[in-house]
């Protein structure tokens, strides 16, 4: 721990211990034990993960109203995201665009930050961050034609995102690391009109390769189980070990060691386009699709949880290019 068992004079803290005046030892313990506590929280030993600050921007997208692309909302919470992500030092660029659904045409924008640009190897993590125009299927019917909220389905993968970028900004990455958030995941009813930012990304990606992706989804629940997404594991497998190694690394209880259904997300595109990427989702949420899906269903540490994962797999990646001198 810190450094100190590794040291030429000490085989182990226990040794290390027994070496100093009985006056130090209490000193030295609690040394150790401040800097165990803070490679926990950190997650992978050296970048912190503040999981309050994340579900204070969970809480502030939800402050903006429904992210309903063509909506004032919309356009207000896409403005902060590119401040906040500027702010962390990245290369921020937004692909606006637009798509004619059921006769209307209907403004879009993903949003993509880059660090580390001149890296040799690319990450891709992804969240989508607007939210569905109606809640269909809110157990009042009545409310059925309202906007849903949108705090775990959209703004939890979003704001771990978020709180990545801070991570990266205190530590810049050695690779190239690209955030990506996409726009109408939630807008239609059909795949047809669903998905449309990850389905244009990927139309549009033409390279570097991706070494591997992840995607966030419905990752804030506060009865947070992540099972291995089913597709993942078929077409992904291995960034799915990668991700579920990280996790037990950084002592992510809520990934667990089970097999998940097949879900249909933003990470379908991507891997019809080649990029191996996994899906981080807990879909068993009795609110999803509904007016109660609000940040009073999230946890700070369900989201500390997923983004100490990350970054434990980001600084496991890094690890593995030193020894393969990348």
């Amino acid at each position: 721990m810190c450094g100190v068992r590794d040291g030429a004079c000490f085989t182990g803290p226990h040794q290390f211990i027994a070496s100093i005046p009985m006056g130090a030892r209490v000193w030295a313990l609690l040394v150790l034990l401040s800097c165990s506590i803070a490679a926990s929280a950190a997650g992978d030993g050296s970048r912190a993960f503040d999981g309050k600050r994340a579900f204070r921007d969970l809480v502030k997208q939800c402050d903006f109203g429904a992210r309903i692309p063509g909506k004032k909302a919309h356009d207000s919470c896409e403005q902060w995201l590119a401040q906040q992500l500027r702010g962390c030092g990245a290369d921020v660029t937004i692909d606006r665009f637009a798509e004619s659904i059921n006769g209307h045409t209907v403004p879009f924008a993903n949003i993509e930050a880059d660090f580390n640009p001149a890296g040799k190897r690319r990450v891709l993590l992804c969240a989508h961050w607007d939210s569905k125009p109606t809640a269909d299927e809110d157990p009042d019917p009545g409310k059925r034609g309202a906007p849903m909220p949108g705090a775990n389905d959209g703004a939890s993968g979003t704001a771990v995102l978020l709180e990545i970028a801070r991570a990266l900004k205190a530590k810049p990455p050695r690779d190239r690391v690209t955030l990506v958030l996409f726009d109408g995941e939630d807008y239609g009813t059909t795949t047809d009109t669903m998905f449309i930012g990850s389905r244009r990304f990927a139309q549009r990606y033409r390279g570097p390769a991706v070494s591997w992706a992840a995607l966030l989804d419905m990752v804030g629940d506060k009865d947070l189980r992540i099972p291995k997404e089913r597709i993942s594991l078929t077409s992904a497998r291995a960034v799915v070990e990668r991700i579920w190694t990280a996790a037990a690394q950084a002592g992510a209880r809520a990934f667990v060691e089970a097999e998940g259904p097949a879900i249909l997300d933003d990470h379908v595109p991507l891997l019809q386009r080649g990029i191996a990427c996994a899906d981080v989702i807990d879909f068993d949420y009795p609110y999803w699709h509904t007016t109660a899906d609000t940040p009073d269903k999230c946890s700070a540490e369900s989201l500390e949880q997923v983004g100490r994962t990350v970054l434990r797999a980001i600084s496991d990646f890094e690890s593995e290019g030193d020894q393969k001198g990348q």
